[in-house]
């Protein structure tokens, strides 16, 4: 039996009742009334720490889009090691893009979403505390963000909606990845799940002509 967006929503509040605590039950009621869109798939995110922006159009009806895919896999390199970059799996930007707009149609305009952390290499993800050993950051299947106006638990409503994969909530961003269902909250790490080898490195793209 297919699962519904709301039953969706029904069973991330079950996982992560203390964390979702004080949210806006009309708010995630609304998203998972928004209609899925048709059309080329538009993702507008921001670094946090660098302020780079990338505006970008991830795949239209001939498929994905390789040139703005590759614009976005640089947004989301290591710039805390060295800004090392990999080829992210595209379906994670599938998921973000559905995210900010499901959002975005909740509020009425445009949802900056702002990355905290993408692609991570070993060493990097080594010296984060709590870090998943087989972290999904590592395969370029995994991203941290938050939206501007926006708690972390409201992007996780939205992220359970429109994928299938990882959820997870901290006190100031919101893990989303590609990998297997599951969801947490307060720090804990997700259960180790396998993962494809790590991504082709990349080096940056040229500034189109």
């Amino acid at each position: 039996m297919p699962v519904s967006r709301r039953s969706l929503v029904a069973g991330l509040a079950g996982t992560l009742a203390g964390a979702l605590l004080g949210l806006d039950r009309a708010y995630a009621a609304a998203l998972a009334a928004v209609p899925v869109a048709a059309g080329p798939t538009r993702l507008w995110l921001r670094r946090e720490r660098t302020d780079e922006e990338v505006s970008a159009i991830v795949r239209t009806p001939d498929g994905y889009n390789t040139r703005d895919l590759l614009l976005l896999s640089w947004l989301l390199r290591d710039v805390g090691d060295g800004s090392s970059a990999v080829w992210i799996d595209p379906p994670l930007f599938d998921l973000l893009a559905s995210v900010q707009g499901a959002m975005s149609a909740v509020h009425g305009s445009a949802v900056p979403l702002i990355v905290t952390s993408g692609y991570r290499t070993p060493k990097h993800n080594a010296g984060i505390e709590g870090a998943a050993r087989s972290s999904l950051h590592l395969a370029g299947r995994a991203v941290d963000i938050k939206a501007v106006g926006y708690r972390p638990d409201a992007v996780a409503v939205a992220g359970a909606l429109c994928g299938r994969g990882g959820v997870g909530i901290y006190p100031s961003f919101c893990h989303l990845d590609v990998g297997a269902a599951r969801s947490w909250a307060g720090g804990r790490k997700a259960r180790p799940s396998g993962h494809p080898a790590p991504g082709t490195p990349i080096t940056q793209p040229k500034d189109p002509a």
